[in-house]
């Protein structure tokens, strides 16, 4: 039996839990975890300690009691060379969870002490094999882990997790495969199931957000970024955010250690550790490479940013900065306060531009998702801010706006007239933009307008108010009367009205 495995039976034995006997020792309950796992060895301060506690001699907690006195031949040797058991200080991190026995002189005719017998339970690895694993204590305190690879048994391979949900089951390209999504809590198992005698599970991934999971160095969500890199040093490489729309977890950049196509990865935010995630990245080895666009090696625990290089730039369509923008905030739940500011900006300021049947022709979706998902998008904002009233006024002239989606953007323009009448009004006056793409702007939303008798009369008010305050310049008055007058007048009368204030 280990060092470890004889620590954990005596604190078992007193009842108390592995916070309780840190705390009785000063040390914290990851300590004590990493004694009864043999991933770390108590100095020889923190055995008389545990000795203590416990209550047994040192001999019994080290495995290494001493010798039953030999009885000396009549003649043949002096007391001097009698075995004198020395317990000498533990090697460390060199010889984990290992005491040396030195002995002074053994002749050749005294035998020395048998090794203890170990179980072969006892015997078995307590420790993964690799660095990409995850390690927790289950509810019995006992250490369980879980590293990638071929299991020797089947879903949960021997731990105590349990699912919180089914399993999601999917197809593969080999017709006797399965991949199977197990999500246990604190921890989401991915593995390979191979329907063929006999059945062969595989681990592929493993990840979590939960600080009660580490890997082997004992990192885990909560870890600072420094002691991270005190664990790993410059074998990470950095990489910049994942614009992946399905990351782990929100994070501002994220660190990555890998031996062929393993890989584990740390997710950091505002200075700490915020996931954890292993994997096999099967035909992706080499993925997180240094490459100096976006991934870069660490230099004296630095990223080493002086070979930088810019990525190259292909030609984007203002349709398709669109389409990015629009991806990009309503999938990707890693987006800044900025980044969703400069895409929600650039979706409207390209709005006057945007080919809407190109637009129906970027990415998998059919053309009427595309379109009609981004105009509820337009149509689903609490505020509208007046560059954005007016970059949509100038926008109901785009091509390919007729028929149902004419109809959509004109009641998206009568949200924008309900929320801010007056900055409508006053949009439509801007110098440079063309009288005719303004009255249709006009005419659109107040053909949506009188659909909502109460927010119409709110508005006509609100409109009537601003004429009588005073503050409208000459020509923003005058398209605030207009503007009234579409919205008082039936539509079947329209006819009759001008398209301009001039």
């Amino acid at each position: 039996m280990t060092l470890g495995k004889r620590i954990a039976r005596y604190r078992k034995d007193l009842g108390i839990s592995q916070e309780a006997l840190g705390e009785r020792l000063g040390v914290s309950r990851q300590a004590v975890s990493k004694w009864e796992t043999d991933a770390a060895v108590p100095d020889m301060e923190n055995l008389l300690a545990l000795s203590r506690e416990f209550g047994v001699p040192l001999s019994h907690l080290t495995g290494t009691p001493a010798e039953e006195p030999h009885e000396a031949p009549s003649s043949a040797f002096p007391l001097k060379y009698f075995l004198v058991p020395i317990l000498c200080a533990l090697a460390g991190a060199a010889m984990a969870g290992t005491l040396l026995l030195l002995t002074s002189r053994t002749p050749e005719n005294i035998p020395a002490a048998p090794a203890p017998v170990q179980s072969q339970e006892e015997a078995a690895i307590t420790m993964p094999a690799s660095e990409f694993a995850l390690l927790w204590s289950s509810s019995e305190e006992f250490t369980e882990f879980l590293e990638l690879g071929v299991q020797e048994q089947h879903f949960p391979f021997g731990t105590t997790l349990e699912l919180t949900e089914p399993e999601t089951v999917l197809d593969t390209d080999f017709a006797s495969m399965e991949h199977h999504i197990a999500d246990c809590g604190a921890i989401t198992v991915e593995y390979s199931r191979i329907e063929e005698e006999p059945i062969l599970e595989t681990v592929t991934k493993l990840s979590t957000i939960s600080k009660s999971i580490s890997t082997p160095r004992n990192i885990f969500p909560g870890s600072s970024e420094h002691t991270l890199l005190e664990a790993y040093g410059d074998t990470l490489i950095y990489c910049l955010k994942e614009e992946d729309n399905y990351v782990l977890v929100p994070h501002d950049h994220f660190y990555a250690y890998c031996e062929g196509p393993l890989a584990l990865l740390f997710y950091i935010r505002q200075g700490e550790v915020a996931g954890l995630l292993a994997e096999n990245l099967m035909d992706g080895a080499g993925m997180y490479a240094a490459d100096h666009i976006h991934r870069f090696p660490m230099v004296n625990g630095e990223p080493d940013f002086s070979l930088r290089q810019e990525p190259e730039r292909e030609y984007l369509s203002d349709t398709r900065k669109v389409y990015i923008a629009f991806n990009q905030l309503v999938t990707n739940g890693n987006l800044t306060a900025e980044e969703l500011y400069t895409y929600r900006r650039d979706i409207f300021a390209l709005l006057p531009y945007i080919d809407w049947q190109e637009f129906s022709q970027l990415g998998e979706a059919d053309e009427a998702t595309n379109i009609f998902s981004l105009m509820d998008y337009l149509a689903r904002q609490e505020t509208y801010i007046p560059s954005q009233i007016l970059h949509l006024q100038m926008g109901c002239t785009a091509p390919g706006i007729d028929g149902a989606y004419a109809d959509m953007y004109s009641q998206i323009l009568a949200q924008a007239l309900f929320y801010d009448p007056a900055g409508f009004a006053k949009a439509l006056s801007t110098e440079g933009v063309p009288i005719e793409t303004m009255y249709l702007a006009m005419t659109l939303a107040a053909y949506s307008a009188e659909l909502d008798t109460a927010k119409l009369e709110n508005t006509v008010a609100a409109l009537q108010k601003t004429l009588n305050d005073g503050t409208l310049a000459q020509a923003q008055r005058g398209w605030t009367e207009l503007l009234l007058s579409y919205l008082t007048t039936p539509m079947g009368e329209w006819i009759s009205l001008p398209h301009s204030p001039q």
